[in-house]
């Protein structure tokens, strides 16, 4: 009697990954197996699914990224001392035009533009930056050192930073980034407290959702901007870019909780930092207040993204009077990384009646009396368009200003800008 293998048809149906679950793909594979191999198989489809639930989103590449890409000179991440080494720069200026009661004046000025480098050394926990600016026009190729600071990471949450940078205060309007920021100028309450990079040592660290940070700084440094309120005279260069530890001494502390999970949102954060000045005759830097105070919220979820940040400022030396103010920040992607439209309300107030001072750019070189009075209000409105992101990006945008003066004329302007913002 003659004995025939059976083989059997068996339809096997293989569940595929698929980012959106609604559309999930059934592949069809008709196969002639004998039933234990095909028993063995239908067993194993479960692990199959599991291993290609991981799928890898496709980006698009940029026809800039060859073009940014050769700022690096040099990356290895198996070097075990050196790991990257890349150039840094940025350019950003713009066209102004204000128009105000007391008159009107307009120009183009070559707002920001530096270049340095940026190195990460010894497993990358060790982060060297110096970068230098020219000034308006480049009438000085060379005009003072920016950043230049030594930055050791020992643990993930855990960052020692020595040299000339930021004191840590204000997160948004100070901390970021002006790459990033989307206004052509920082807020009117921050720019009159006289803070400016100095030569210090700070701690940074992170626990779960808090943050702490704190640091000291010597005021002795000379500043790094030409602004009418923290500009020093040519002399003040004689010490050095970093000043000769012989002024006075601040001091900042702060905290922050990051609640994105409580509100179920792409992003929500809270700083809270304090500056403590001890001031002396002569100092360069952090000399206005004892003592400043800011906080600051913020949230983003998709398009829409909402800044609020606030500062008081207490202990003045006379004719700097107690002041406290605070601004709104929306924005919103018209088109997802494309454009954006931008708005800020402002508002600030003192306790004396000069204790105010009017936006240094463009506004006091209209306004009458040294832009001073004891209430300021102001309205920003205008557009990004991202033509590489924030690397590389046009800006326009009017900001309506109003200084309240009880003793002399008020300023009441408009001023017009638009520019451009380049960064490598």
């Amino acid at each position: 009697m003659k004995t025939t293998q059976q083989s059997h048809q068996t339809e096997i149906r293989v569940p595929t990954s698929s980012r959106k679950p609604r559309k999930s793909t059934i592949l069809v594979l008709r196969y002639r197996l004998p039933r234990p191999a095909a028993l063995a198989l239908l067993a194993a489809l479960p692990l199959v699914a599991n291993g290609q639930d991981h799928s890898t989103e496709f980006v698009e590449p940029n026809a800039f990224d060859p073009l940014w890409g050769h700022a690096t000179l040099y990356k290895d991440d198996l070097n075990p001392i050196l790991e990257e080494f890349k150039l840094r720069g940025r350019y950003q200026g713009q066209y102004w035009d204000t128009d105000a009661e007391q008159g009107s004046q307009s120009n183009w000025e070559d707002r920001r533009s530096r270049f340095g480098f940026d190195a990460k050394l010894l497993d990358k926990k060790i982060e060297l930056r110096a970068d230098f600016q020219s000034n308006d026009g480049f009438s000085d190729f060379y005009d003072g050192l920016v950043d230049a600071y030594v930055r050791w990471k020992p643990k993930s949450w855990l960052s020692i930073t020595a040299g000339k940078t930021k004191p840590l205060i204000g997160q948004y309007d100070w901390l970021e980034s002006t790459n990033t920021q989307p206004t052509f100028e920082r807020s009117q309450i921050f720019n009159q407290l006289g803070i400016n990079r100095a030569a210090g040592l700070t701690v940074e660290g992170t626990q779960d959702d808090f943050s702490w940070r704190a640091g000291i700084y010597t005021n002795s440094t000379p500043a790094t901007t030409a602004d009418p309120i923290t500009k020093i005279s040519s002399g003040a260069f004689g010490d050095g870019e970093f000043g000769d530890f012989t002024g006075g001494v601040s001091y900042s502390l702060g905290v922050g909780y990051d609640f994105k999970h409580l509100l179920a949102i792409e992003k929500a954060d809270f700083k809270l930092d304090w500056l403590h000045s001890e001031r002396e005759a002569g100092d360069l830097v952090l000399s206005k207040y004892d003592d400043i105070l800011s906080a600051t919220f913020s949230v983003k979820q998709e398009a829409a993204a909402l800044v609020i940040e606030a500062f008081h400022a207490s202990g003045g030396d006379g004719t700097n009077s107690n002041v406290f103010g605070f601004y709104l920040e929306p924005t919103y992607d018209i088109i997802p990384k494309k454009l954006q439209l931008v708005g800020r309300y402002s508002y600030a107030n003192s306790e004396g009646p000069l204790g105010i001072v009017g936006q240094t750019r463009y506004e006091k070189m209209v306004a009458t009396h040294k832009a001073l009075g004891d209430a300021y209000q102001s309205v920003y409105g205008g557009v990004q368009y991202f033509i590489y992101g924030d690397k590389l990006k046009l800006m326009a945008g009017v900001e309506w200003a109003r200084l309240e003066n009880k003793t002399a004329a008020s300023y009441d302007g408009l001023t017009l800008l638009t520019g451009i913002r380049l960064s490598f």
